[in-house]
């Protein structure tokens, strides 16, 4: 599997396929509020063992408290995959 295979996933499924877990993964937002994102760790890929999901823009997507509902992050759709910078969580 490469990463340009998990476009068009919803951020559940690719989390399902390397079997990670929801509190494995470090939300992204930017501006704050605006969930643009997600990281995760996976094994199982040639190159970065670090990945950025970002996520399609959703109106839904802002939160002034930065916190958002697990369905609703699972729910939504893989639009790019970045490497992520090589840091702890």
């Amino acid at each position: 599997m490469t990463m340009e295979n998990l476009v068009g996933l919803t951020v559940g499924m690719v989390l399902s396929r390397f079997g990670v877990s929801y509190t494995d993964l470090r939300l992204i937002d930017e501006p704050p509020g605006r969930l643009w994102g997600v990281e995760i760790a996976v094994s199982g890929l040639p190159g970065p063992q670090r990945l950025v999901l970002q996520i399609e823009p959703q109106p839904g997507l802002f939160s002034e408290a930065r916190n958002w509902p697990q369905e609703m992050v699972e729910q939504q759709r893989v639009l790019k995959v970045h490497d992520a910078p090589n840091r702890q969580f």
